[in-house]
C-alpha cells in the first residue's frame, strides 16, 4: 500500500485533511470509517449512490475506485473535516455536495477516468 497526506491549513488549524492511498485489493470503506485510527475514521458513516463505493460521515468521506497505476489497482480517498464536532450533524449534505464533485475530478486528474465502479449493495 502507498499512501500520501495533504493538509489544507488556514493559518495553523487544518480545516481539510485528505489521505490518497492505492493498494492492489479494494479496501473496505466500512472498516476505514470505523477504525480507531485517525487517518481515515469518519463519524455516522453512510452509504451514498456516487457510482464509486463511497461513503460519507458527518465529518469527512472516503470513496474507492478501481485504478491501475504503478501503486496499485485501487485508489482511496478519505477527506476529514476536523474543526466540525463529532455530533454536529449539520454539515453532512455540504460534505456529500463537495465530495461528488472533488472524487471525480480527483480520478480524473490521476487519468482514471471516469467511469464508474458498481456499488456493492446496488445503490
Amino acid at each position: 500500500m502507498i499512501t500520501a497526506p495533504c493538509i489544507l491549513l488556514s493559518e495553523r488549524d487544518p480545516v481539510l485533511e485528505f489521505r490518497f492511498s492505492w493498494d492492489d485489493t479494494a479496501t473496505d470503506l466500512g472498516y476505514l470509517a470505523t477504525g480507531a485510527g485517525s487517518i481515515s475514521h469518519v463519524t455516522a458513516p453512510q452509504d451514498i449512490n456516487l457510482g464509486y463505493k463511497s461513503i460519507v460521515g458527518t465529518d469527512g468521506a472516503i470513496s474507492i475506485a478501481k485504478c491501475k497505476t504503478k501503486g496499485g489497482n485501487y485508489f482511496t480517498l478519505t477527506l476529514q473535516v476536523p474543526e466540525i464536532p463529532l455530533t454536529d450533524q449539520t454539515h453532512r449534505k455540504d460534505i456529500e455536495k463537495f465530495w461528488r464533485a472533488y472524487f471525480p475530478a480527483t480520478l480524473k486528474t490521476l487519468g482514471c477516468g471516469v467511469r464508474a465502479t458498481p456499488h456493492p449493495s446496488g445503490s
